[in-house]
């Protein structure tokens, strides 16, 4: 078979069997992600409220609309999960392709199985969230760009301007593309230039009204959302910040990678930079982008996991092609032809299997288990089956029991006959003495809403010090004072395990 053939046959395998594995087990609640809540309203209405842009809400609405799904905020969810899997399918093939571009069929099979099975892309691909637009757009961005470095027609330049609006289009941080894309450009043949950067920016341009159309017809409303972001960026979010720059994202790396790809990325950097003088200007650029984005994401107090997806992306490619160097090393004292085959296979199976604590690592086993199992859903069986009817709970916002408040809850719920106060912190009700001369009788608390009080590493943003000092003593003390009845770690998909506990009031 013609090698198009076969590298459109091994696209289109690694395409369906990622959107097969990052769409088990991704029908949970929709309000389980207070973000989902508010982008299924979005799509549902059509008020957009343009804290991103516009790509993966657009396509959603485009696929329920074909779809002709129902409009229960359910059904949207599911579709939107849907569309955030294609996401990441797509982006793993585009990776890949760019490590068959550049390392050819071996690099293309360790890279796509590797990332395939990461657990990163699976949690991911099940929120209906921005992430895997970002990484879509990011991917397709660095193998078009790749390809254009090698061949710079005027095709692949109009390619390049489409896949920069979909980087673009995925997050505002998606314009970090341009610091690969611009010097890739700059550096072009004279002859053609000015063709190509035409229908580069043609292509960017109408690619971005056309994904963006309601953004740009409202150029209010987004510079409001914009400023937020921007806000949210440099001051940090809910109260809190931290020192910049920090140290977070090497916990993030750590986290997101194993031993195994700590190896293989030093063999691949070293193996690069052994032949330094022969390598390209992209592949320069493409080497430096994980780490600059890296330092850059340290710049921010507002972080999370879900930001380093597109590091995460290209450092299971490079130790994906640090598998392939390895096996030429090793070749040296063996005659097996593809002995690339073992650190490669060492390296997916890495991506599964972990061994015991300590030396215990995250991989996609403990995510695939993590999805079939709720606490939220079994703390409310607890309070149907062990807690008074009389009883009185306080609790913070990430503890979903039903709350009177609220009249949406009055459909996600049945109702119990407990009385339930909510509020986003329980200590926003009054401090443990107060709430006993209440006549509250238990406190039910998250540690995904408590624990950043608990941080040394996170401090109150300005004039917000006396909350922060006020929740921290809270939680301090019912942790130290209170003993659980129904305690469920943090675990590895924090919306269905955001570490509850369930404390009688202290005495």
């Amino acid at each position: 078979m013609p090698s198009p053939f076969r590298l459109a046959a091994f696209c289109l395998l690694l395409f369906a069997a990622a959107l097969f594995l990052d769409t088990r087990y991704n029908r949970f609640p929709y309000f389980y992600h207070p973000d989902e809540s508010v982008k299924v309203e979005q799509v549902r209405t059509g008020d957009w409220n343009y804290h991103h842009p516009m790509l993966l809400l657009t396509v959603t609405k485009a696929a329920v609309t074909l779809t002709g799904a129902a409009s229960t905020e359910q059904s949207v969810v599911q579709v939107g999960r849907w569309v955030s899997a294609v996401f990441a399918s797509l982006a793993i093939v585009a990776l890949s392709l760019l490590a068959f571009a550049w390392r050819g069929w071996p690099a293309a099979i360790s890279a796509g199985l590797a990332l395939l099975l990461h657990h990163q892309f699976f949690e991911l691909s099940h929120y209906l969230k921005e992430d895997t637009a970002l990484v879509f757009g990011v991917a397709l961005t660095f193998l078009v760009v790749f390809l254009f470095s090698r061949r710079p027609t005027t095709l692949l330049a109009a390619a390049l301007g489409l896949a920069v609006a979909c980087a673009i289009s995925g997050k505002y941080i998606g314009l970090a593309v341009l610091v690969v894309v611009v010097p890739v450009f700059w550096r072009t043949p004279a002859e053609g230039k000015a063709r190509q950067w035409s229908a580069f920016a043609v292509a960017l341009v109408l690619a971005l009204v056309l994904i963006n159309l309601p953004l740009i017809l409202h150029p209010g409303a987004f510079a409001q959302s914009f400023h937020r972001e921007m806000q949210l960026v440099v001051h940090g979010q809910q109260g809190t910040t931290r020192r910049v720059p920090h140290t977070l994202y090497l916990n993030i790396f750590r986290d997101n990678t194993t031993p195994i790809i700590w190896v293989l990325l030093i063999v691949f950097l070293a193996k690069r930079w052994s032949e330094r003088r022969a390598l390209t200007l992209v592949e320069w650029l493409l080497i430096a982008f994980p780490f600059a984005f890296t330092v850059a994401l340290s710049f921010s107090p507002k972080s999370n996991d879900r930001y380093f997806l597109p590091a995460t992306a290209l450092f299971t490619i490079f130790a994906a092609i640090g598998a392939i160097d390895l096996g030429q090393m090793l070749r040296r004292w063996s005659s097996i032809r593809h002995l690339w085959i073992v650190p490669a296979a060492i390296l997916v199976l890495g991506q599964v299997v972990s061994l015991p604590p300590p030396a215990d690592w995250r991989t996609l086993t403990p995510y695939l288990e993590a999805f079939q199992t709720d606490d939220n859903r079994d703390l409310l069986e607890f309070v149907h089956a062990h807690v008074p009817p009389t009883a009185v709970i306080v609790k913070d916002s990430r503890v979903l029991l039903p709350d009177p408040d609220n009249p949406r809850d009055a459909t996600r719920f049945a109702p119990i006959p407990q009385k339930i106060i909510a509020r986003r912190y329980a200590a926003d009700l009054g401090t443990i003495d107060e709430l006993r001369k209440m006549g509250v009788t238990h406190i039910a608390v998250s540690e995904s809403d408590y624990g950043g009080f608990l941080l040394d590493s996170v401090s109150p943003r300005k004039g917000e010090s006396a909350d922060f000092a006020r929740r921290k003593a809270f939680y301090e003390e019912l942790l130290q004072n209170g003993t659980p009845i129904f305690l469920r770690d943090r675990g590895t998909v924090l919306y269905l395990h955001p570490g509850l506990r369930l404390y009688p009031m202290p005495r």
